[in-house]
Formats: structure tokens, C-alpha cells, sequence
């Protein structure tokens, strides 16, 4: 049986960035990594690097890692010497603000240094190493609001990435970026889910569900999700982050949980509804109420 929904509806919540936009990111990290030059490795994390933003996304992660410069509380690496986050911090901000090439202003956030172009929205998140390769995870990051050091391996979760678009002929990645617009059409503003947990939500179905019709897609995968979320309610189970390292559940505010969970139910309903609709206009109809379009 397949619906009548058209391709171009089906598709439209697929679309990756544009080959343009994918070059003005490459280029901003590689000026940023021209500023603060051969004391820093950077590289691109997030949506962005990982290819699971939305096509209007404008905010781009850049990670900063100082060489030869290790985590006091996570590595086994030890020096006479150390230096504060403070002064790593401090010591990136002061090369970005002192660049010539862009129109831009710097601020100093919780984990990241956020730099504005009329463009992009940066965050360079500084972050020092663990173990001495450099190239591997993982590394360690900052919060000054928790005064913390967390653990991050976003390389790691980048080559799951990889590993699980290849494992579902290619339609992992369209996937996330399909939940992650439902995401933004049903909680835009609204702090309820990150697209870091939608994306960790729709690594974690099987790859039989991932479907080259996206509409097939969206039903399966949401369907377990909304399943994998109400055992979650009843036993503590642990919903894996794409690189493993955390259950992305575990700090998930339950009320958040909840509305996201009713919300996506009634959005698999209603696809179900547009899959199974007999013309092409109530199955346009439905499809367009699971993303919010009234």
C-alpha cells in the first residue's frame, strides 16, 4: 500500500543546507582556526558537522581544543603547571575579538564563546585535551554556571553518525532532519526537548524502520519512540546519546518529557492518518497538521 501524499509535501522536511552555506561554515572555521593558529586544533561539531540541521539553521558549534593542555580532573596526564578555564577562555576571546576579517562581537557564554556575524551565529567552545592524541575522544569541556568539567566526544558521535546513515541506506540523516523540523514546528521557543535528544531519539530506533519514503519514516521511527519513551516512565532504562556516553533522559525535566512524548504520539497518529487518507487533499491535510501547518 503506499499514500498519496506528493513527493514535494513527503519531502520538504528532509532538505540538508545548501552547498553555499556549507562553504561559508567551512570558511568561518577555517579562519577561526587561522586566528588562534598552532595552540589550538579546532573542528566543526553539532548538526552542522554531522549533517542533521535544518535547512534556515544558522548556528554553527566550533570546537577549540588548546594542544598539550589537559584536563586536571579527567586525564592521566599530569605538568607542574596548570592553567585556569578563566585564562583558556580569556586567551580565545582576546585573538577573536582582535581579527580583521569579519564584522563580528564576541561573548563570553557558559561553555562557549559566542561570536556574531551578520551571517552565523558561532560557538566556539573551548576545550582541552584528555588523552595525548589530540585527533581522538575524548575531550574535556567547561561550564561556569555548574563550575564542571564534563566529558564530550563529539567525534565519536559524528562517526556514529556516519555508521548509521550507511546502516539504513541513507535515511538517517533525512530522518533527524525531518524530527528535528517537527521539533521546531512544535516547540519553537520553547525549552520542552534539544535537538541533541530528538537526534539521540531517532539514532536509537532500528535501522529497519528508517524507510526511503519519508513519510513511512516518520510514522515507524515515531512510533517507537513514543514507545521507547513510555517505558522509560515505568523502569529505568537508559535512552543512549548518539556517541553513548550519557542517558539523554536522565536530566529531562519530566513534564518536558511528558508534552513531548503526548505531542509526538498524537503527531504519529495524525501521519498514520495521512498515510491512510483516500485523496490527495486529506492526506496533504494531515501530513500538513503532523507538522503544525493549520
Amino acid at each position: 500500500m503506499s499514500h498519496k501524499i506528493p513527493a514535494h509535501k513527503a519531502n520538504r522536511y528532509t532538505i540538508s543546507i545548501s552547498d553555499t552555506k556549507r562553504t561559508q561554515v567551512s570558511n568561518l572555521q577555517n579562519h577561526i582556526q587561522e586566528i588562534l593558529g598552532d595552540t589550538h586544533h579546532t573542528f566543526l561539531q553539532g548538526s552542522y558537522k554531522n549533517d542533521t540541521s535544518i535547512s534556515d539553521i544558522n548556528d554553527v558549534d566550533v570546537v577549540a581544543v588548546r594542544l598539550t593542555t589537559y584536563s586536571g580532573v579527567h586525564s592521566q596526564v599530569r605538568f607542574p603547571s596548570s592553567i585556569s578555564w578563566d585564562a583558556i577562555f580569556t586567551e580565545i576571546e582576546h585573538k577573536l575579538r582582535n581579527q580583521r576579517l569579519y564584522t563580528w562581537t564576541v561573548t563570553r557564554k557558559d561553555k562557549c564563546i559566542e561570536v556574531r556575524t551578520s551571517s552565523f551565529k558561532a560557538d566556539v567552545v573551548p576545550a582541552v585535551q584528555i588523552n595525548q592524541n589530540h585527533l581522538e575522544d575524548p575531550i574535556a569541556i567547561y561550564s561556569f554556571n555548574n563550575d564542571h568539567e564534563k566529558i564530550n566526544y563529539p567525534r565519536t558521535h559524528w562517526r556514529n553518525g556516519v555508521a548509521k546513515h550507511a546502516s539504513t541506506n541513507s535515511n538517517y540523516k533525512p530522518t533527524v532532519r525531518m524530527f528535528k523540523n517537527w521539533k521546531a514546528a512544535h516547540f519553537d521557543g520553547l525549552d520542552v526537548v534539544s535537538s541533541y535528544q530528538v537526534e539521540s531519539l531517532v539514532y536509537g530506533a532500528p535501522d529497519n524502520l528508517f524507510n526511503n519514503d519519508p513519510v513511512t519514516s516518520f510514522i515507524l521511527v515515531s512510533n517507537h519512540i513514543v514507545k521507547a519513551l513510555a517505558q522509560r516512565d515505568v523502569m529505568p532504562v537508559i535512552i543512549h546519546s548518539v556517541c553513548g556516553s550519557e542517558d539523554i533522559t536522565a536530566n529531562w525535566d519530566f513534564g518536558s518529557r511528558q508534552l513531548f512524548k503526548t505531542t509526538l504520539g498524537n503527531a504519529h497518529s495524525t501521519a498514520l492518518a495521512a498515510y491512510n487518507a483516500g485523496t490527495i487533499q486529506d492526506s496533504e491535510r494531515y501530513w500538513d497538521l503532523t507538522f503544525n501547518i493549520r
